[in-house]
C-alpha cells in the first residue's frame, strides 16, 4: 500500500514539474520585465486614457504633426531613419498601443475601432494640437482607416505602407490557448521571453549594431520590448480581425482627403498585391499609389527614403 502511494506521489510530481518549471520561467520573466522598465524608464509621457495609461513621445516642431501608427508586433524603433529625418523638418509624435512598450494593457476586443477611438484621446489628453498626418503602417492602416472615418477634421493626410487588407485573408492561430499534451505545453511558453533576461543581464551591450549610436529613447524602447503583457496584446489584435474587418466593412474613408499607399514591390504575389493596393488608393480622390521597388513589407527598413519623401509631398500640397 505505501509502495503503492509512493509510486503514485513520483508519477504526479514528475506530471507536475513541467508546470513548476513554465510557472517559474514565467514569474522569472514577469521579474524581469519590471526591473528593465524601471531601468529605462519611458522618455515621454504616460496618459491616462479612460482607466488605462498610453505612453506618448513627440520631437521636433511644427504643423501638422505627424503621427505613426506601426505594424501588429511592431514598435517605433525601426522607424528610427524615418523618423530622424520628419523630425529635423516638424513635430513627430510616437506611441505604444495598450499593451505594448510602456502602455498599459487595454480593454478586449484590440478591434482597431477600440484602437483608434483611444488615439484620438491620447491626443487630445496629452493637448497635442492638430491637423495630424498619420503614417500607417501594414496593421496600422486599419486604424488608421477607422481613424478616418471617425475623426476625419482632425486629419491633414494618411501615408500607408504596404497596409494590410480584408483581401489578403489571415490564417487562424494554429496553436490553441491551451490544450493538455506538448502543444499545451508549447502554448504556454513565453516567446522571447528569455531575451528579456539577456537584456536584463547584459543592459546597453545588448544593443544591435544599428542602435549603438541611436538616441537614448529608441535604445530604450529595444531593451525593454516584448514583454509578456506585449504578446498578449498582439495575439489579440490578431484574433481581433475578424472583428476589426466587420467594422472596416461599415466605415466610409473621406474622398477629400489626401492619400498615399506606399506598396512593398519585392513580395511573393507581386502583381495581385500591386493592383490591391492601388484599389486601395482609390478610396481618395487625391489618392496616389507608390511602389517600393526594392522593398519586402517593412519598406521603413528598405527604402526610408520614400516614406519621408511621401509625408514631404503630402504636406507642401496641403500648404
Amino acid at each position: 500500500m505505501l509502495r503503492n502511494a509512493s509510486w503514485l506521489w513520483l508519477v504526479c510530481g514528475l506530471a507536475a514539474a513541467p508546470f513548476v518549471l513554465l510557472v517559474g520561467a514565467r514569474a522569472a520573466i514577469g521579474l524581469a520585465s519590471a526591473r528593465l522598465e524601471s531601468r529605462y524608464p519611458p522618455p515621454g509621457r504616460l496618459v491616462d486614457v479612460d482607466g488605462h495609461r498610453l505612453h506618448i513621445y513627440c520631437m521636433g516642431s511644427g504643423n501638422p504633426v505627424v503621427v505613426l501608427e506601426p505594424g501588429m508586433g511592431s514598435d517605433w524603433v525601426t522607424w528610427l531613419p524615418v523618423i530622424s529625418n520628419l523630425a529635423a523638418q516638424g513635430e513627430v509624435c510616437v506611441y505604444d498601443r495598450a499593451g505594448y512598450g510602456w502602455s498599459d494593457s487595454g480593454p478586449t476586443p484590440r478591434t482597431a475601432l477600440r484602437i483608434a477611438a483611444e488615439l484620438r484621446r491620447l491626443l487630445t489628453q496629452a493637448r497635442v494640437p492638430g491637423p495630424y498626418l498619420l503614417i500607417a503602417h501594414s496593421f496600422g492602416a486599419y486604424i488608421a482607416r477607422m481613424y478616418a472615418d471617425r475623426f476625419p477634421h482632425s486629419l491633414r493626410g494618411i501615408v500607408m505602407v504596404d497596409p494590410l487588407q480584408e483581401e489578403d485573408g489571415h490564417e487562424p492561430d494554429p496553436v490553441p490557448r491551451f490544450t493538455f499534451g506538448v502543444r499545451g505545453l508549447i502554448s504556454l511558453l513565453p516567446p522571447l521571453g528569455s531575451e528579456r533576461l539577456v537584456r536584463l543581464y547584459k543592459g546597453e551591450k545588448a544593443l544591435p549594431a544599428p542602435l549603438k549610436n541611436a538616441p537614448a529613447p529608441y535604445q530604450r524602447r529595444f531593451l525593454i520590448a516584448s514583454p509578456l503583457r506585449q504578446l498578449t496584446a498582439e495575439r489579440n489584435e490578431f484574433e481581433s480581425l475578424p472583428l476589426t474587418e466587420r467594422e472596416l466593412r461599415g466605415a466610409t474613408f473621406p474622398d477629400y482627403l489626401p492619400l498615399t499607399v506606399i506598396t512593398a514591390g519585392r513580395l511573393e504575389n507581386g502583381g495581385l498585391h500591386r493592383a490591391r493596393q492601388a484599389k486601395l488608393a482609390l478610396l481618395s480622390r487625391h489618392g496616389k499609389q507608390v511602389v517600393a521597388e526594392f522593398s519586402g513589407h517593412s519598406v521603413q527598413l528598405f527604402q526610408p527614403g520614400l516614406i519621408v519623401e511621401a509625408v514631404r509631398a503630402m504636406i507642401e500640397e496641403g500648404r
